[in-house]
């Protein structure tokens, strides 16, 4: 086509012409090139128009920013310093929770100035309690900190360096935390790697290390050195071979026999291409051991600032739903969300976590900051009515009050939420007209009584009254939770496997966060609640077309992915619906780069499956009492327990006031079928919590 079509012949000669050229600009997100004089005495420039992405996803024209028209690799060959300076979102979160223990506690906090010794900082890294402390927070590296137990600065340091791919595949970490802990003695073959290497017991761990070997044995100068160790890591044997010539020359005129030169060499060759830069790790280490101590000892401050940090990253929100939890596990409540208490962000008030609006799904900062503007100027709401009619509802829009309502924000006028979320309509309709009114000049005597309305009021409980709600029954408790869980990714107000709580922990091996613990092979039963079914089809092989599934079940510790092969999900897959309460017997499983383990089920059971073939008792608590109440309270519940006859033994504990209890078995003309006993009469009688299933 070239030879004999001339429009062909034109194109391909353009794109000759093009091939190979940069399609584009590009500017490197942290790359700062710096010379002794004006920039452009020594490269060429441009002036690139940034592009940025708007909140509605738009790409929009940014900032005009000055950049070489060379790209690094040419900046670095005509000799000019390169730089690269990260923004770290850690940095913003140490400030911000900086700024909070000064609002809280009114104490000056200066992270670069903490004491680097601090034993309880240890004793928290070394539990693996790190999560979010700056690169210190993943599974891998906080077992690391749990068998290597750092005690000092210098230990976090090496930990950074050391949790990488290499280091961890060649042993080299191994032999740091058995060195440490005396498990394996150090030998060095020159008392110069003593010198150098004693602080990481004698593992090369870092490149400056290697330089100065390089320097002190071999005498190659440390600019030297440095072209050695990137010879090494790049593989490139010529400039390789050439080092190793001019380090056997230093050792023989430092009296190093060349038997020990060529072993310390290759011991070099090894490291080289696992060292890491000690002064970038140490400055990571530095930030990760403050985030630490500001953990340990201002927690509250510290987690409201991480929560904080995560609100606006919408990928991260499962993050953020770790973060409370490890919250409340470090002894630190959480608050609710509430429109007369909550800031945008997450704040600390008596040493509780006040849940930030923000972090509620679809209210947006705007939305948050207005609320918040209006009640701190006007004082609190005092309902659904009160809010809509103070706020700008071109900013604070209907579909984000019923957000509020759903996240539990404004349970404090009403725990109807069923009742309120039909009400925003209507609520929204008469804040509007009135609006209207006011701007017409008109005044009404809702407006008179509006200007009295003063915190301490609203706080005594003067809220608006409910008459005008559109009237509604309140939804049912697991109704309540799942719309609560829409909005903020997690159950707030409750769970509800809360009422199955106890009876699981019996039926169960182990819960999710065991789990994530065992070895491949072991043998598990889980129990809790399914989150997420997705179906998929075989697609090759004698099942090709069967259908199988990807379970994700919750229990109070996280959740758990379990596979249904096509033979299991045919036999269960009716039982596996979303927020169905089950138990699953299975094997551990891990998959290569998986964060996870996969549970490959065997069996499904229901509650009551479990209660019929794993129940070996029936336990009832009562109270000591010798009156006619005590009496009447035995005939009620033997009567109960007759109607489920069956196998199942049960027992009685007796307590008195004291503590002190006796475990009694009854007859077997009260032994039941633990499927058919009415378990809510005997909890009206006896008390909630009274009745338990046992598995032993």
């Amino acid at each position: 086509e070239y030879d004999t079509d001339p429009t062909a012949r034109h194109w391909i000669d353009v794109a000759m012409k093009l091939e190979g050229m940069n399609r584009n600009v590009g500017t490197h997100a942290a790359g700062v090139v710096i010379a002794s004089g004006d920039i452009t005495d020594y490269v060429p420039v441009q002036r690139v128009m940034q592009k940025i992405t708007t909140d509605d996803g738009e790409k929009a024209a940014g900032e005009v920013v000055v950049t070489t028209q060379w790209e690094m690799g040419i900046v670095e060959k005509v000799g000019m310093l390169k730089m690269d300076f990260l923004g770290l979102r850690n940095l913003t979160m140490l400030d911000n929770t900086v700024k909070l223990i000064k609002k809280t506690r009114g104490l000056d906090v200066v992270p670069e100035t903490l004491p680097l010794d601090d034993e309880q900082t240890y004793k928290l890294l070394q539990k693996g309690d790190a999560k979010g402390v700056f690169q210190l927070e993943s599974d891998g590296m906080r077992r690391l900190l749990m068998a290597m137990k750092p005690d000092n600065i210098r230990d976090l340091i090496a930990v950074l360096a050391l949790y990488r791919p290499g280091p961890l595949e060649s042993g080299m970490v191994e032999s740091y935390v058995n060195r440490k802990h005396g498990k394996e003695i150090a030998t060095y073959e020159h008392p110069v790697l003593e010198e150098v290497l004693a602080e990481t017991y004698g593992v090369i761990t870092y490149q400056e290390q290697i330089m100065r070997i390089l320097n002190k044995l071999g005498g190659i100068e440390l600019s030297k050195s440095y072209a050695v160790i990137k010879a090494i890591s790049k593989k490139i044997p010529d400039k390789i071979e050439a080092g190793r010539a001019d380090w056997m020359n230093g050792c023989a005129d430092r009296g190093v026999s060349p038997e020990v030169a060529t072993d310390i060499f290759e011991k070099i060759v090894f490291f080289a291409g696992y060292g890491f830069n000690k002064s970038h790790t140490a400055a990571y280490a530095q930030i990760g051991y403050q985030t630490a101590y500001l953990k340990t000892h201002f927690t509250a401050e510290f987690m409201a600032a991480l929560l904080s940090s995560e609100i606006d990253e919408g990928a991260k929100r499962d993050l953020m739903v770790e973060h409370i939890a490890d919250a409340r596990k470090l002894g630190v409540d959480v608050e609710a969300p509430n429109v007369n208490k909550g800031q945008p962000d997450f704040d600390v008030v008596n040493g509780k976590i006040v849940f930030g609006l923000t972090a509620i799904k679809g209210l947006g900062r705007g939305a948050s900051e207005e609320i918040v503007r209006v009640r701190e100027k006007g004082g609190p709401y005092r309902g659904l009515f009160d809010l809509c009619k103070r706020v700008d509802l071109r900013i604070v829009k209907p579909a984000q009050i019923e957000k509020l309502i759903l996240a539990g924000a404004m349970d404090w006028f009403s725990p109807n939420r069923n009742m309120m979320y039909l009400t925003v309509g209507k609520a929204v309709d008469v804040a509007e007209s009135k609006q209207q009114d006011k701007r017409r000049g008109q005044r009404s005597f809702d407006d008179l009584e509006e200007t009295g309305s003063q915190p301490e009021a609203v706080l005594n409980g003067n809220s608006e009254p409910t008459d005008g709600y559109i009237q509604a029954e309140p939804w049912s408790d697991l109704e309540k939770l799942k719309r609560e869980k829409e909005v903020l990714d997690f159950y707030m107000s409750s769970h509800p496997l809360a009422q199955y709580d106890e009876q699981l922990r019996r039926f169960r091996s182990a819960d999710a966060a065991q789990c994530a613990k065992m070895n491949a092979g072991t043998e598990v039963r889980l129990a809790g609640m399914v989150v997420e079914v997705v179906p998929k089809l075989v697609s090759k092989g004698k099942n090709a077309g069967n259908r199988w599934a990807i379970v994700r079940i919750e229990d109070f510790s996280g959740a758990v992915k379990c596979i249904l092969w096509s033979d299991q999900f045919q036999r269960f897959g009716d039982l596996v619906k979303a927020d169905a309460i089950l138990l699953f017997d299975g094997k551990v499983e891990w998959r290569e780069g998986s964060g996870e383990p996969d549970v490959i089920v065997e069996k499904v059971m229901t509650m009551d499956q479990a209660k019929a073939d794993l129940t070996r008792g029936l336990v009832l608590r009562m109270k000591y009492r010798t009156d006619d109440d005590g009496r009447q309270t035995f005939d009620s519940v033997g009567k109960i327990l007759k109607k489920a006859r069956g196998a199942c033994p049960v027992y009685l504990t007796v307590s008195d006031a004291g503590g002190r209890a006796a475990q009694f078995k009854l007859s077997q003309d009260f032994f039941v079928n633990p499927t058919q006993v009415a378990v809510e009469q005997l909890e009206m009688i006896l008390g909630p919590g009274s009745v338990l299933f046992t598995s032993r």
